[in-house]
């Protein structure tokens, strides 16, 4: 089988998207399937094309146009030309226009997981492209529950192809991570620094908070000067750290430092940071957002605290000075989560590549003794989520 995984972004580049994607690259090849990564962007200094690990990766630059959609030369081009070579293609990504253009590229089966806050690729300006996305996938792969709810109450004719995939955890690595020698109580923000993660209200708070707390902030983006002068503004600036995108190595040392993981962000896409974060023993202040639900609920939801998306900085000090006082986990202590495993992210994919390439989605469950993923069933008394209006305005 040759599969096409159509990115956004990869590695090097931080975040959960690009190691989502690396991982998943780099485990179907090793179960013997021929993977090619297509990538939305060069990077600085990158080649163009690239071997590894047996995963052929294929950069093109983007280029931003106005209303600030990317074009990407030479992508779309690429995909029309080679897609009769695929059995399948998988695109993963933020951005409704990359969707549309792998959906249009002529591949015999498409499989879209999207990586972006589902409330925004359901309404203006995403809309219309979503729904014809969602109409030429095959498949249609969500990280969580809620997600898959909300895209099925929205596109209830397509609900037996939408099913969930949880994003894989690192268990392993990130217990045996050594934490950092750092001063002070630490605080740990982690994520693109864009203006939907609400890092803003992490700093905010460090103003109400006892002197010894440090906010250490891991990620980058576009927000990153204005939240360092925001931070220069309250006189925080000497407790609040930006570190940048780190590795994934230097990122479970973090986990392994930070007291306390505070992930504020309005709209989640993922609850991947607080899997992490309690998997490495922490504890977490998290926004009370559907996602962060059930992130807490199907790991360990006693060391979760949620505040308001919209709450003020004392309410988020408040469960702050409140989920410091529970304390670390010591790190020679062993503990056992119920979180998947990235193994687990790359058997169950193939079983669902497998399914729609021999033409059933039972198939390779019933060939394997495994279970592919089910489509997902509408679950409207546990997620009461109304369909969003699809009228595309301007």
């Amino acid at each position: 089988m040759k599969v096409a995984l159509v990115a956004s972004s990869y590695v090097p580049h931080a975040g959960g998207l690009q190691r989502q994607v690396d991982e998943l690259a780099r485990g179907l090849t090793r179960r013997g399937t021929e993977v090619d990564v297509l990538v939305q962007g060069a990077g600085r200094g990158m080649p163009r094309i690239a071997k590894r690990e047996g995963v052929v990766v294929r950069r093109f630059p983007t280029v931003v146009r106005p209303g600030r959609f990317a074009a990407v030369p030479g992508l779309s081009e690429r995909l029309r030309r080679t897609a009769s070579e695929f059995d399948l293609a998988d695109v993963h990504t933020a951005h409704g226009p990359l969707a549309l253009m792998v959906a249009r590229a002529g591949f015999r089966r498409f499989v879209f997981t999207p990586d972006a806050p589902l409330q925004r690729l359901v309404h203006w300006p995403y809309a219309r492209a979503t729904r014809v996305v969602v109409d030429a996938a095959a498949q249609i792969v969500c990280r969580s529950h809620v997600d898959a709810d909300l895209l099925a109450t929205t596109f209830p004719w397509a609900a037996d192809r939408i099913c969930v995939v949880p994003a894989g955890v690192d268990a392993e690595a990130i217990r045996a991570a050594s934490p950092f020698a750092h001063p002070g109580r630490v605080l740990l923000a982690i994520g693109p620094l864009e203006r939907r993660e609400r890092v803003d209200r992490a700093i905010a708070a460090m103003a109400s908070l006892d002197p010894e707390h440090r906010l250490v902030i891991v990620g980058d983006g576009p927000s990153r000067h204005r939240l360092r002068a925001y931070a220069a503004d309250l006189r925080v600036s000497s407790r609040v750290r930006f570190v940048g995108s780190v590795p994934d190595g230097d990122r479970y040392r973090w986990l392994r430092t930070g007291r306390v993981l505070v992930a504020l962000a309005e709209h989640q896409s993922s609850g991947l940071h607080i899997t992490e974060a309690l998997t490495a023993g922490g504890v977490v202040v998290a926004s009370d957002t559907p996602v962060h639900r059930e992130a807490a609920a199907d790991v360990d939801g006693s060391r979760v605290i949620f505040v308001s998306p919209e709450g003020s900085p004392l309410e988020v000090a408040d469960a702050i000075s409140e989920a410091a006082g529970l304390g670390l986990r010591p790190a020679t202590q062993e503990w056992h989560l119920p979180v998947a495993s990235l193994d687990s992210l790359v058997d169950r994919t193939l079983e669902l590549y497998e399914g729609l390439v021999s033409g059933s989605r039972q198939a390779a469950g019933e060939r394997d003794g495994g279970t592919p993923p089910a489509p997902v069933q509408i679950r409207g008394a546990a997620h009461p989520l109304d369909a969003p209006d699809l009228t595309v305005h301007g």
